[in-house]
């Protein structure tokens, strides 16, 4: 039996992060560590606190006075687009218990900003009337790196299904909120079959969503992860695909969404056309 998260909670000194990432102005992290405990996550490498890297999937730091600093800090602030969160799920299971991330939502929707959230958590319908109240200004993302139940509960050990999350975002699109699906990362040998691909881009088409896919980038908590969970389940990853059976992948993913009307795009060149979209939704403020 899983026993119970360490949960830390600290005072943040800012909330508000400039973002490193072209389709982002800010990003906002309500938590570091995910309970999620994904074993690709590149979000290891890059979460200051090394004890909740250490014990990746069962401790995590809960930044309690984040939405406070927020509200303090948003009046001096250029508006432009804000990632929620880049390091960790901002929908998390502890964002039942402390709504970080619905009073930091809810601030920077009323104060015009952009709001991009992306999350593999169905707790995200939770807050569908703030994200609804605001449809112009806000979407939202679902990763889905896999349809396969038992492939899912190895990569993704403390994530909701696959199931749970198709049925979310199911739900925000019949809302009539922009939703997108994240595929990725793609391992090659793991979730890279093109079966399983069309299924996940006949998601996109029943509920209008783009596809954004990447492949799986190495870094060192993640390859270890990964290699570890290999050797015990059977997984035949290869940590060091080539350039060709990304093109050649890519390609096939692309000729795929084509076919069912689906707009597929790597996560790469996604942030082109996210500029154009968000640059108009900011425009009457």
């Amino acid at each position: 039996m899983k026993s119970s998260p360490r949960i830390i909670e600290v005072k943040c000194s800012r909330a508000l992060s400039r973002s490193n990432l072209p389709e982002m102005d800010y990003s906002l992290n309500p938590y570091h560590g995910c309970l999620h405990g994904c074993i690709y996550c590149f979000a290891m490498d890059f979460t200051p606190e090394y004890d909740a890297v250490e014990e990746w999937g069962s401790k995590i730091y809960v930044r309690t006075n984040i939405a406070e600093k927020l509200r303090h800090e948003i009046s001096g602030l250029k508006r432009g687009t804000v990632g929620i969160s880049t390091i960790t799920d901002p929908y998390q299971s502890i964002e039942g218990r402390y709504r970080l991330t619905r009073k930091c939502l809810s601030i920077l929707l009323e104060n015009g900003f952009y709001v991009t959230l992306q999350t593999k958590s169905p707790l995200v319908i939770r807050d569908i009337d703030v994200i609804d109240s605001h449809r112009e200004n806000v979407d939202v993302g679902m990763t889905l790196t896999t349809l396969s139940s038992d492939l899912a509960t190895i990569l993704e050990p403390g994530s909701p299904s696959p199931a749970s999350r198709i049925s979310s975002i199911e739900r925000l699109s019949h809302a009539g909120v922009r939703t997108w699906i994240y595929l990725g990362p793609i391992i090659k040998g793991v979730n890279d079959s093109m079966d399983d691909i069309e299924e996940i881009v006949g998601v996109c088409e029943r509920t209008g969503s783009r596809l954004i896919f990447d492949r799986y980038a190495s870094y060192r908590h993640s390859d270890i992860m990964i290699s570890s969970a290999a050797e015990s389940s059977g997984l035949r990853a290869d940590l060091k695909a080539t350039e060709e059976w990304w093109m050649d992948l890519s390609r096939n993913i692309q000729r795929i969404g084509k076919d069912h009307g689906v707009v597929t795009v790597t996560q790469d060149e996604d942030w082109k056309l996210e500029k154009k979209l968000r640059i108009r939704t900011l425009e009457k403020f």
